[in-house]
C-alpha cells in the first residue's frame, strides 16, 4: 500500500482514460436526523466498488437496453458544481470524485469517541434515499459524489493508496 497526498490522488485520478473500476474506503457525516438522536454526529466508514469516467447517460441506456427497454434517456444538467474532467468535480472550493456505485462492500458507524456503533441501531435516524426517477430502470444507476477530503482509500489500476493529510 503507498501512501499519497490528496493531491497526489487528483493527479493519480485525472491520469485515468475512460471507465475503470476502483475500490474506494470513505469516511462521510452519516447526516443523522437530529429528532431523537442519541448518538450525535455520527461518521459513516464505507468501502465499495465504484466505476470511475463512466459516462451516465450510456450507463443508464445500457441498462434500459438489457431491461428490454428502449434506450432514449437524455440526461439533464449536473445540478452542482463545475466538472473539471470526466470524473471530477469543483464545488465551493472542493473536489469531488463522481462515481458509479457498483457494490457496497460493508459500512461501519462511528460515533464521537470512535465507538462502533451497530447498523440496527442507526437506521431509525438516517434520512430517507431519494431515487433517480427518470432512468426508468428497474436496476438503478447509482451515481454518488464523494468529496476528496472524505476518501480514506482507493485502489485502482492493480495498486492501492492510503490517503494521507
Amino acid at each position: 500500500m503507498k501512501a499519497i497526498t490528496q493531491a497526489n490522488l487528483m493527479s493519480l485520478l485525472s491520469d485515468i482514460k475512460g471507465a475503470t473500476f476502483a475500490t474506494l474506503t470513505t469516511a462521510t457525516d452519516a447526516r443523522l436526523k437530529k429528532t431523537g438522536n442519541p448518538f450525535g454526529s455520527v461518521r459513516k466508514v464505507s468501502r465499495v466498488n465504484v466505476c470511475l469516467g463512466f459516462q451516465y447517460e450510456n450507463a443508464v441506456n445500457r441498462q434500459r437496453t438489457r431491461e428490454g427497454a428502449e434506450a432514449d434517456f437524455e440526461s439533464a444538467p449536473r445540478q452542482w458544481g463545475e466538472r473539471i474532467s470526466p470524473m471530477m468535480i469543483h464545488h465551493n472550493g472542493k473536489f469531488y470524485l463522481e462515481t458509479k456505485v457498483e457494490k457496497s462492500l460493508g459500512t461501519t458507524y462511528l460515533g464521537s469517541n470512535n465507538e462502533e456503533i451497530p447498523s440496527e441501531a442507526v437506521k431509525p435516524f438516517l434520512p430517507a434515499r431519494s431515487s433517480a426517477s427518470r432512468q426508468e430502470t428497474e436496476k438503478e444507476i447509482l451515481v454518488r459524489d464523494y468529496a476528496l477530503d472524505s476518501i480514506l482509500s482507493v485502489a485502482v489500476a492493480g495498486e492501492e493508496y492510503v490517503i494521507v493529510k
